[in-house]
């Protein structure tokens, strides 16, 4: 048996989240993700979920960054996965717009 108490990482008690480079990558992914969802649901009427990627690509990305903690990745793939699934406005609007709730929608302005 093995003692584990003189292996612990050395970050224990420094959970770092919530950083500027977390919410940047965060922020860009979401425009990519949530510009890439609303073509393609508008193209071909399905969206795809955005959290799997953006948790994958903030992985790579954030390797490459020697003081990058999991939680960071998880604060991408939150503001990545949210901005992402913004783009289902693409169904709620037509939607209104067919159910007679949003006549006054002005689709050609003058």
């Amino acid at each position: 048996m093995t003692d584990t108490a003189d292996r612990a990482p050395p970050t224990i008690g420094k959970r770092i989240e919530l950083t500027l480079r977390a919410l940047v990558l965060g922020c860009l992914l979401a425009v990519i993700f949530t510009a890439a969802n609303t073509y393609l649901g508008l193209k071909v009427g399905l969206t795809f979920a955005s959290a799997i990627p953006a948790a994958v690509i903030s992985m790579a990305v954030l390797r490459l960054f020697k003081d990058s903690t999991i939680w960071e990745n998880m604060t991408v793939q939150t503001v990545a996965s949210v901005g992402g699934a913004m783009s289902a406005i693409i169904f709620v609007l037509p939607g209104l717009v067919m159910v007679g709730w949003w006549l006054e929608f002005p689709f050609w302005p003058c």
